[in-house]
């Protein structure tokens, strides 16, 4: 979901609406990538995007819905109500708890280098070798592969708070 070609007709549509010029948004891009961004040939960062709907006054969520409306054929009200409903499952399902934690304070909270780990494996693992299942069985149960048992069996719990 790249959303070119949808960003570049929003971009359009709000620019006309405005009436606003390319020198007029100079502030937040350069005049030839807007002109790139308006012609579906370069994407942008999402910091970027925020700078460039703030120079047009216009809400970045709104921004975003409107091209995520293009792109699945809808009206900008229904693609809204969708990431409504999606915010509540995320919220209901302690998403929010997940989110802040993620932070500490302003800042993105610090972890360890390499690929996040699955704390549910490590504490299924663990949890049948105190039953007293081997890691051939646990294998069996969990549907891990052989290297992910053993690694998560000799383990500890303290070991597993830092990550």
């Amino acid at each position: 979901m790249a959303l070119k070609n949808e960003l570049a007709a929003a971009l359009r549509a709000i620019r006309e609406q405005r009436a606003l010029s390319y020198s007029e948004l100079s502030e937040a891009t350069f005049r030839t990538t807007l002109s790139l961004l308006e012609r579906g040939k370069t994407g942008i960062s999402f910091s970027k995007l925020a700078d460039l709907a703030s120079a047009l006054d216009f809400d970045l969520t709104a921004l975003v819905a409107l091209c995520v409306a293009l792109e699945r054929g809808e009206p900008a009200q229904d693609a809204l109500a969708s990431a409504s409903l999606e915010l509540k499952k995320f919220t209901e399902d302690g998403g929010l708890e997940l989110l802040h934690a993620q932070m500490d304070g302003a800042k993105l909270a610090q972890r360890p280098a390499g690929k996040p780990a699955k704390k549910k494996n490590i504490q299924a693992v663990l949890e049948l070798k105190a039953q007293g299942k081997n890691q051939a069985e646990t294998v069996r149960l969990l549907g891990l592969s052989q290297s992910s048992v053993q690694r998560y069996w000799h383990r500890d719990k303290a070991s597993d708070a830092d990550t």
